[in-house]
């Protein structure tokens, strides 16, 4: 079927190119450069709400935050595209790829704008490309557009707007816009309510990151060409197509000045390097404790966790310390509410709250409150420790109370760390969610930002400093019931020999849950390299119950599972898998090839970047011309003859993929010799060999 054409303005309902209203759409941001001219782009996406602004800092969705609405819009790939493997070194082409699944978009989204900008550090514009097009598939079909749209006279423009997926009453539609931006990506983002920070020094960037972009010039905003005609007409009903604010009134503001200020400025100064692991990371036990002094002394404990005797007293317990240092810790208690739709303020916490509702009492385990002017906001809170599961009955009950005490949001927290953060562990009436919002954090999601406060943001105050520090040592001690992940579940040992034997059944629910189990699994290892290195790492879990059965069915034919993870900085995405039928587990991660050199030296530009890494990391040499075509060596014969890796018949070489592999281990769990031990050293060990080290050649 051939694509949907959209000119400039015009628009199509999702549902008349895709047979369904609510898809999982890939959009893809193509670019071509003139001959001559190095033109790098990358894609990135606006949040909006209503009021035609992000509602948080966390709607900006590039390169240094690539995922966003838990996990229902997220980049998929910031590569050369495939097709410009075949490109002329004159003429290289670019392809990112923005996954939106519009089933997980929450009422509160109006608009999702697709932009792109040039790469800040070079004086390249559109101007400088021969194509740019943006084309809309089923993430199922990627390869079969629904619709394109091709922006035509682009000349200065730095920052594009190529197209909006909106709202129409309870359809979804997409529309093409072709809005340009001299000032690039700072001048798209502040007129959509992003606060833009102009100081980049602290912000993890290398020393090799560009400078400020500094101020906007008064015309840095204006239409994709003078000479376009106007855009067609709306049809009747549509909001119009977005158009250039005289002013910004301030980061988040809307006109009337309603909606909050997001919570920090955003730094959007590409980060060349991925945080570096602490240098003690190998010695480390555990990536949540913090780093104490040595003493002779036993140090005395603010949160002792003895004498706890019942499971009921360990949650009141524990319950009533965390809610206490988010209130005391006010820089830990708003990274925990902000994760949970909450505005910044003052924060007061309470246990043991009691209500009536329509005769009975109700007591959820406890409340926070965060006040801002004269908005206050609530959220109830329902706390499990140790192996406790939430109740549906339960969570209902706590919904029902928050709607009639209109109350904004039930939070529920419990060891249950869940494959995507938008996923909740019990099964509730959707009905119910219409005006209260229910989130759920796991004990290591809270744990693991605990961490980064303490250890990476840092806490002025010392006393405030030694509270969060005795809250982390609390929850590191067994008896307080904070469990992080630590096993793979009932069903993995039965498929793992499911595997051997070649038993495995794709429909079978064993099979779907050991699949969702190594998704959990992937969120523990990205939260791991969070708290080590203070930047967050996310793990890409399957967007749709097609990806899952999708897994489920490679898993039985091949006995393998994959996950992604995506370091801001990094050459590329991580990929860990694990091969149940060779009882082996692997990190790899592509990095493009320099696109200037000899073929030698490119091979010999990969091999010093590797220089401390193990002699049996497995590198594999992609050929240029061919998306199939590969050589590959052990870095121990590499470094013997670098000429291992050279193609046959002269050919060059596009990207190079590094890989490192071990032993999965024999047991389940998170104990010494466990299977999700084994992953999360593997990854570590691969994150400071290799993430840390190779650059992309798009760097050079």
């Amino acid at each position: 079927m051939e694509p949907h054409v959209l000119a400039k303005g015009g628009n199509v309902a999702v549902g008349d190119v895709a047979g369904e209203s609510d898809p999982r759409l890939v959009v893809v941001i193509e670019t071509e450069s003139t001959a001559g001219v190095d033109t790098d782009i990358d894609a990135g996406i606006l949040v909006l709400g209503d009021d035609g602004r992000v509602r948080s800092n966390d709607d900006l969705i590039f390169y240094n935050q690539p995922s966003g609405v838990g996990g229902a819009v997220q980049l998929v790939s910031g590569q050369v595209a495939p097709d410009a493997a075949e490109s002329t070194a004159d003429s290289p082409g670019h392809r990112d790829a923005v996954e939106v699944d519009l089933a997980r978009i929450p009422d509160s989204v109006s608009r999702i704008v697709i932009t792109a900008s040039t790469d800040p550090r070079s004086e390249a514009s559109f101007g400088d490309t021969s194509l740019v097009r943006m084309s809309v598939g089923c993430a199922e079909r990627p390869e079969e557009p629904l619709v394109v749209h091709v922006i035509d006279g682009l000349v200065t423009e730095r920052a594009v707007i190529f197209g909006e997926i909106y709202r129409r009453g309870d359809a979804w539609k997409i529309r093409a816009v072709g809005q340009g931006y001299d000032g690039g990506l700072e001048a798209l983002v502040s007129d959509h309510g992003i606060e833009v920070d102009d100081d980049t020094a602290g912000d993890g960037s290398s020393e090799d990151d560009p400078a400020d972009i500094g101020d906007l010039a008064p015309d840095d905003v204006h239409l994709a060409s003078a000479g376009d005609p106007a855009p067609p007409a709306e049809e009747a009903g549509d909001p119009p197509p977005p158009a250039p604010e005289a002013e910004v009134s301030g980061a988040g503001a809307s006109a009337t000045g309603d909606t909050p200020a997001p919570e920090t400025k955003v730094s959007i100064a590409r980060k060349r390097r991925p945080a570096p692991l602490p240098k003690d990371w190998a010695q480390r036990t555990a990536a949540y404790l913090p780093r104490l002094g040595e003493s002779e002394w036993r140090r005395a404990r603010l949160f002792p966790s003895v004498g706890v005797r019942s499971n009921a007293e360990q949650e009141m317990r524990t319950t009533s310390i965390l809610l206490a240092t988010m209130e005391t810790v006010p820089e830990f208690g708003r990274a925990i509410v902000s994760q949970i739709g909450a505005p910044r303020g003052r924060i007061e916490t309470f246990t043991e709250v009691r209500f009536t509702v329509s005769g009975e009492e109700v007591r959820p385990d406890g409340l926070i409150r965060v006040s801002r002017g004269s908005r206050i906001w609530q959220a109830l809170v329902e706390v499990k420790t140790g192996r406790a599961e939430l109740s549906d009955e339960q969570i209902a009950t706590y919904l029902k109370l928050a709607r009639a005490k209109s109350i904004d949001a039930v939070l529920t927290v419990s060891r249950d760390l869940m494959a995507s953060p938008d996923q909740h562990p019990c099964k509730v009436d959707a009905r119910s969610l219409k005006s209260v919002s229910l989130k759920h954090l796991s004990w290591e999601e809270i744990v693991a930002e605990a961490t980064i406060v303490h250890e990476h943001v840092g806490i002025d105050d010392p006393v405030r400093a030694r509270v969060l520090e005795e809250m982390l040592l609390y929850g590191a001690d067994n008896q307080s019931g904070m469990w992080p992940f630590d096993d793979m579940g009932k069903q993995w040992v039965t498929i793992r020999e499911a595997v051997k034997n070649r038993t495995v059944g794709a429909s079978d629910a064993s099979t779907s849950e050991v699949c969702d189990r190594f998704d959990r699994l992937a969120r523990h290892v990205s939260l791991n390299l969070s708290a080590l290195t203070g930047q967050k790492v996310t793990a890409q879990a399957p967007a749709s119950r097609v990806d899952a059965v999708s897994r489920a069915r490679q898993l039985a034919d091949s006995g393998e599972l994959f996950a992604l993870l995506r370091v801001s900085g990094a050459a590329g995405p991580v990929a860990i898998n694990a091969d149940l039928g060779r009882g082996r587990i692997g990190c790899s991660m592509k990095t493009a090839a320099p696109r200037s050199g000899r073929t030698q030296t490119k091979i010999n530009w990969l091999v010093r970047q590797l220089a401390t890494a193990p002699d049996d990391v497995r590198i594999t040499a992609h050929h240029a011309g061919s998306r199939v075509e590969s050589t590959s060596a052990l870095l121990k014969d590499v470094r013997e003859d670098s000429g291992v890796l050279v193609p046959p018949d002269g050919r060059d070489i596009r990207e190079f993929t590094v890989t490192m592999e071990s032993s999965m281990g024999s047991k389940r769990s998170g104990s010494e010799g466990g299977f999700v031990t084994a992953m999360v050293a593997l990854a570590t060990a691969f994150y400071a060999e290799v993430v840390e080290r190779v650059r992309s050649g798009r760097d050079v």
